[in-house]
């Protein structure tokens, strides 16, 4: 028996700082093969878990108010919808031609009856694509989030999309473009650049 609980100190979480750029999402849905391509599309257009797109049932999309709806999670925020893109909504006309139910993603061989990983076709595609190894799968988890956030400003809808229960969870996903503040400083400089016309003061 113990006494007291010991105190553990855990090691400081890292976060994936990566984000998916046009250029390297470019790059790798070049190579990739399938399933890892649309695979790689749905996680960056819905915010989903690689494992909640690899649960996808046909019978819950929503196609005419373009939805999926995530039936199960870790939390109650897990179970949402997510929006279905113009690119997205093609592939899934594509894998659901002629089907109205079962999984998305089927695999004869898995026991859940389920796709449940790409990561050797992702390595392999990121290879051939000559890209850091610090970019995973889980890298475009973190571009939808980086992404909506921009766009909308709305931290609350995001949160919700991305099914997070906790504001402190949804900010480790967010990883603001710095062009902004590069814009800022240049148009700085250039006011103070010697011969630049500047209003004078009366």
């Amino acid at each position: 028996m113990i006494a007291a609980a010991p105190a553990v100190k855990l090691m400081e979480e890292v976060g994936r700082e990566l984000t998916i750029d046009r250029e390297t999402e470019t790059k790798l849905l070049a190579v990739a093969k399938q399933p890892t391509k649309d695979v790689l599309v749905m996680i960056q257009d819905t915010g989903m878990h690689p494992e909640e797109v690899f649960r996808i049932r046909i019978e819950n999309i929503s196609w005419t108010r373009r939805l999926i709806f995530n039936p199960s999670g870790k939390t109650r925020a897990a179970r949402r919808h997510v929006p279905i893109s113009e690119r997205m909504l093609d592939l899934l006309m594509v894998r659901c031609a002629g089907k109205k139910e079962g999984w998305l993603f089927p695999s004869p061989r898995s026991n859940s009856g389920h796709l449940t990983t790409v990561a050797k076709q992702f390595r392999e595609a990121r290879r051939k694509a000559s890209l850091p190894a610090t970019l995973v799968l889980y890298c475009a988890r973190h571009t939808f989030g980086t992404a909506a956030y921009e766009a909308t400003g709305n931290l609350a809808m995001v949160l919700n999309v991305m099914g997070h229960a906790d504001v402190r969870t949804a900010m480790r996903y967010q990883h603001p473009a710095l062009d902004s503040v590069r814009e800022a400083i240049d148009q700085r400089n250039l006011r103070h650049k010697p011969g630049h016309n500047q209003l004078s003061v009366q």
